[in-house]
């Protein structure tokens, strides 16, 4: 550590006047103050009445003159502040509540892509996964679970071989469907609506395609974690509800301030199930986890050679 050096002190050669101390004076580590001896001359000089003393002393004008330009320079930052904060127009106002609420969209936007995507990739338990990631987990664990079911099924073709061999075409599998979207194709997706009892029918684009197959890989890598978890899908589907409700919020504020009131209101009260209500009874409902899966009003279609048969 580098120390400070300072001159040896002269107070023993050189005494000073028990009249430049007082009862509170404390040595100063860096060397001797000159306060008292310039506090004491400014009284001598006063005490003095000499006027001519006053205007000569070269020590009074510079106080005077630093004053001087300290209180310009004070005056000037004034005068310079006010000119830079003008009142705002109206117009000048909406603008600048247009801007903070597209920043209040923009980051409540990136706050939800946070909590979809977040990743703990440590070893181990998951202990902060995101929504994504929590999804996955749980179906990464369902399929090791069919894949053991597989291996001990004496009528399965898979019976008593090894599960790296069915992770292996599961894995063909996925790839098939990235190399279709990487291609252009398109798949469809087919589930029965709940709410009706029907079919729906939804196409995949290609690039979803490929993620889907991504995501196959992902559920894939994580079956062979040395611990499995499970995660309440339940729960899921509760909390990205929740956080989706937070980002329309603020959304709908955005596009009430852009003059798309109407809009805004149309949003308003349309639930996350589809249902129009008014804003008080769009709320957050449950999924009932363990009611049977209606029958469908059309009988199944037998796979086709779209997306869905590459599904292990």
């Amino acid at each position: 550590m580098m120390q400070s050096q300072h001159p040896p002190s002269n107070y023993q050669n050189n005494q000073q006047n028990l009249d430049d101390f007082d009862e509170v004076w404390v040595p100063n580590p860096l060397g001797q103050t000159q306060g008292r001896a310039a506090t004491s001359r400014l009284i001598d000089i006063i005490k003095s009445g000499s006027l001519d003393s006053l205007l000569t002393n070269p020590w009074l004008v510079s106080i005077f003159v630093a004053t001087v330009i300290s209180v310009l320079i004070g005056a000037i930052a004034t005068t310079l502040t006010s000119q830079k904060n003008p009142e705002l127009t109206p117009e000048q106002e909406a603008q600048q509540a247009l801007l903070q609420k597209s920043q209040n969209l923009e980051q409540t936007d990136s706050n939800f892509r946070e909590y979809l995507t977040r990743d703990d990739n440590g070893s181990g338990l998951v202990s902060n996964p995101g929504l994504l990631q929590a999804a996955t987990l749980e179906a990464g664990a369902r399929y090791r679970n069919r894949v053991i079911a597989s291996l001990n099924n004496p009528q399965n073709p898979a019976y008593n071989q090894h599960e790296e061999v069915i992770n292996y075409s599961s894995e063909i599998e996925a790839l098939k469907r990235i190399n279709l979207g990487a291609s252009g194709k398109e798949a469809q997706l087919k589930y029965v609506d709940p709410s009706t009892g029907l079919w729906v029918t939804i196409p995949i684009d290609s690039a979803e395609l490929a993620a889907s197959g991504l995501t196959k890989l992902n559920i894939i890598s994580n079956s062979r974690r040395e611990t499995t978890q499970r995660f309440d899908l339940v729960t899921v589907a509760q909390n990205i509800r929740k956080i989706l409700s937070e980002v329309k919020a603020v959304r709908l504020e955005a596009l009430r301030i852009k003059g798309l009131s109407p809009v805004a209101s149309e949003l308003e009260k349309t639930d996350w199930f589809g249902n129009k209500a008014s804003p008080s009874e769009a709320e957050i409902s449950d999924y009932q986890q363990y009611q049977p899966e209606p029958i469908p009003a059309i009988p199944k279609p037998s796979p086709k050679a779209t997306g869905g048969k590459n599904d292990k």
